[in-house]
């Protein structure tokens, strides 16, 4: 270094600006870094399928940063564990899928604190989830971990990885990604509500389609021949006094009043079940009194109603779902069970309602029935365990094959009193 002050001021001003040309590049770096990722970000907006949005953030995360390969889990809430759902370079496609301890490991780390963190070696650090990296042959060095928050919720953690030698993240790296983490969360959460909607609406269409199906199957076995007999009934009523057999005349049109009756009674209840007014002007207990006497007089079946005690009027959504549980056991008896007898049971305590319906008929195994339901095409046990849901109750369902079955539902009173 030179002894003239003058030389070593330009030295140093020369090492200044060499250092302020450095920063100003990294920051101009930094600042289309930044730029990529908002119009990523903007772009993640638009796609409300899950899976293809998840590979879009991780690839995008993985490009823009340069990194060597990532990884994004998300957090399964019912399991507290993390499970890989897609991963980007790195040879690692087979981790696809595997599940971890949300306690383990850096990602681990990142969901319990909330906080990103940058690892260097993580051969060096104890927080790593060896086991991962032996089972499924895969290699890391450096590591830049950040949590993905929506609504204040941890949903699970985005990766980035770099194995060249030398090559480290950055402080800079981490708000950039930390702050795209952010904004993924939020398309995520978006995403799988979209995907819950969309659900719900193929459910319901599902459902009203059964209903159709149900209605139209009920009046084409009931209503629908009773008429046609009335018709004919009819027809040879008109013939025979064309005739002067008035006495012919009489008797038919004496056996076809029963037969009118019983169809109109069919249509009544056929009516009664798509909107039981009574209940909504009664309540559950009136309605399901009215239901079993309407059973009775229609159907060749033994309906009995027990009730158990008093309890105040169910709200209006608590009614609705008890009575829909009710009426989808009793038609799955029907249908299914060839019973001859069955018995409502309806017993209030200190904190539940329980309701159950019981029947002799014929009887399944639970297990067995359940583990193939998708493949029924029948929605009626999905529909009971629903209306329970609304109404934060649980339901059960016992049967053995030749024991008759009883379902049971049982409700909070505190949350589903009028």
């Amino acid at each position: 270094m030179s002894d003239d002050p003058v030389v070593a001021e330009l030295e140093a001003l020369k090492q200044e600006v060499e250092q302020l040309r450095r920063e100003h590049t990294d920051a101009l770096e930094r600042i289309a870094v930044l730029q990529v990722m908002q119009d990523v970000a903007r772009s993640l907006s638009s796609e409300l399928n899950v899976e293809p949005l998840l590979q879009m953030i991780l690839g995008s995360a993985v490009q823009v940063m340069g990194a060597s390969a990532g990884s994004l889990l998300l957090l399964d809430q019912e399991t507290d564990e993390l499970v890989f759902a897609v991963i980007e370079g790195g040879g690692g496609a087979a981790l696809e899928g595997t599940r971890m301890p949300a306690d383990k490991g850096i990602a681990g780390w990142v969901v319990t604190h909330r906080q990103p963190l940058i690892v260097d070696d993580v051969n060096r650090d104890d927080r790593y989830y060896r086991d991962i990296a032996q089972d499924y042959d895969f290699t890391t060095t450096s590591l830049l971990c950040v949590p993905m928050i929506a609504r204040g919720q941890v949903i699970g953690v985005l990766q980035l990885l770099n194995n060249d030698p030398g090559k480290y993240f950055s402080a800079a790296d981490r708000e950039i990604l930390t702050t795209f983490a952010a904004q993924s969360a939020v398309a995520i959460e978006n995403a799988r509500l979209y995907q819950s909607l969309r659900e719900e609406r193929d459910r319901i269409i599902a459902i009203e389609e059964e209903v159709r199906r149900r209605l139209a199957r009920d009046l084409h076995d009931g209503p629908a021949q009773m008429l046609a007999a009335i018709i004919m009934s009819a027809n040879f009523v008109k013939e025979a006094i064309a005739h002067d057999a008035v006495d012919h005349a009489l008797k038919e049109l004496g056996e076809m009043l029963p037969v009118a009756e019983k169809a109109l009674r069919q249509v009544r209840t056929l009516l009664f079940d798509l909107r039981p007014v009574i209940l909504e002007t009664q309540g559950l207990i009136p309605a399901l009194k009215s239901y079993a006497r309407r059973l009775r007089d229609t159907e060749d079946l033994n309906v009995e109603l027990n009730v158990t005690g008093e309890f105040g009027r169910l709200s209006h959504n608590a009614e609705v779902a008890v009575f829909s549980v009710v009426q989808e056991a009793i038609n799955n008896a029907k249908k299914h069970a060839q019973a001859s007898q069955i018995v409502i049971e309806v017993t209030p305590n200190d904190d539940d309602l329980v309701v159950s319906v019981r029947d002799n008929g014929v009887g399944f195994d639970v297990k067995a029935v359940t583990s193939r339901y998708d493949e029924r095409g029948s929605l009626g046990m999905l529909n009971m365990e629903e209306r329970a849901k609304i109404v934060d109750g649980t339901l059960s369902i016992s049967s053995q094959p030749g024991q008759g079955t009883t379902v049971t539902l049982e409700l909070p009173l505190a949350t589903n009193l009028a």
